[in-house]
């Protein structure tokens, strides 16, 4: 037996499922569907499972070692795969899903001082929750401390406030503050998150060292169903700034283009309308000229109304009379000698 069918084994016989446990994010099943588990610290990872719970107690999905490699038991080997086994990201892909995958999910990372540990609950989609749009929007830089507030506090009739992070697929739990038990993180935010359940300060979470993955929505419940919504959006401002300067430029050169474009538009239609005068002009022009130089005869006078001609003895049927002059030499009769 290989050291990894050894380790499922044990694994088996010694883990804990999440069962009655704290849950830290709950995932809506669907087709497609992503279990997260990125390991938040620095040190080396030893090995790392994950664990379904059943009826029966357990059962073990895949196992991935830095020297041995990854196992997936053979009934998951077909539509489960680690997103990235090689880095801290241990999340796992789920394809062709159905119902029987929904349940409790125990992602565990043994690290050389202990084990850290990520409840995934897989729910139907009609029970995942939409949240109301938020109330307040809150920009912050990365790197920065972030305040996230609730209307009210543990105390009184308030017995316990939840804060949750919401994501279109999955929630994840940030912290439970209880009246009576006092706190307790979820396993992503154990590290980052801040809140005091023992005093009136209770409404107030404290998210440090802010990345622009931790942009979305926000949310408190508290008093049994009720919720305030808030969205938070990490931004660097030299960004935003550079974003500025380039939707003024672009403002700016879409104003130019405009500019020219009409111009353009405006000269063309002078252009033609121009065009189209002097066309009009021309043809105005050689109307005119034509009707004032219509044809004459040799002698460049105009046909007129007068009387018969007396030379040639020819008149119009119109009366109009055209003269005629015609060059010939005048032979005088002289009486012929005779001899």
């Amino acid at each position: 037996m290989d050291y990894l069918a050894c380790l499922i084994v044990v694994l088996q016989l010694s883990e804990t499922t999440g069962e009655g446990r704290f849950v830290d994010a709950t995932v809506k099943l669907t087709n497609n569907m992503n279990l997260e588990c990125v390991y938040p610290k620095t040190d080396g990872i030893t090995q790392m499972s994950w664990v379904k719970s059943i009826a029966t107690g357990k059962e073990t999905i895949a196992v991935s070692h830095p020297l041995y490699g990854v196992h997936i038991e053979d009934k998951y080997k077909d539509r489960v795969r680690f997103i990235n086994a090689s880095s801290r990201d241990k999340s796992l892909n789920f394809m062709k899903t159905t119902e029987a995958d929904m349940g409790l999910y125990l992602c565990s990372i043994t690290f050389p001082d202990g084990v850290w540990e990520k409840v995934v609950q897989v729910i139907q989609s009609d029970s995942f929750e939409v949240p109301v749009p938020p109330t307040n929007h809150t920009i912050i830089e990365p790197g920065g401390n972030v305040t996230l507030r609730c209307p009210y506090s543990v105390g009184g009739l308030v017995q316990q406030v939840m804060w949750e992070r919401i994501k279109v697929d999955r929630m994840d739990t940030i912290v439970l503050c209880n009246l009576s038990e006092g706190k307790t993180y979820g396993s992503d935010y154990q590290e980052r998150a801040m809140i005091d359940c023992a005093t009136q300060e209770s409404d107030i979470l404290v998210i440090q060292n802010v990345t622009s993955s931790d942009s979305g929505i926000y949310r408190c419940r508290y008093g049994g169903n009720k919720t305030h919504v808030m969205s938070l959006t990490v931004t660097s401002a030299t960004l935003e700034h550079h974003w500025h300067i380039l939707l003024i430029a672009g403002g700016a050169a879409a104003s130019l283009l405009l500019l020219v474009t009409i111009l353009i538009i405006s000269v063309t239609v002078v252009y033609r309308k121009k065009k189209k005068r002097r066309r009009i002009m021309k043809v105005l022009s050689k109307a005119l000229y034509s009707t004032q130089t219509r044809p004459s005869n040799s002698y460049g006078r105009s046909n007129f109304r007068g009387t018969p001609n007396s030379r040639s003895g020819v008149a119009s049927v119109s009366g109009v009379m055209d003269e005629i002059y015609i060059n010939y030499r005048d032979f005088s009769r002289k009486p012929k000698t005779r001899t």
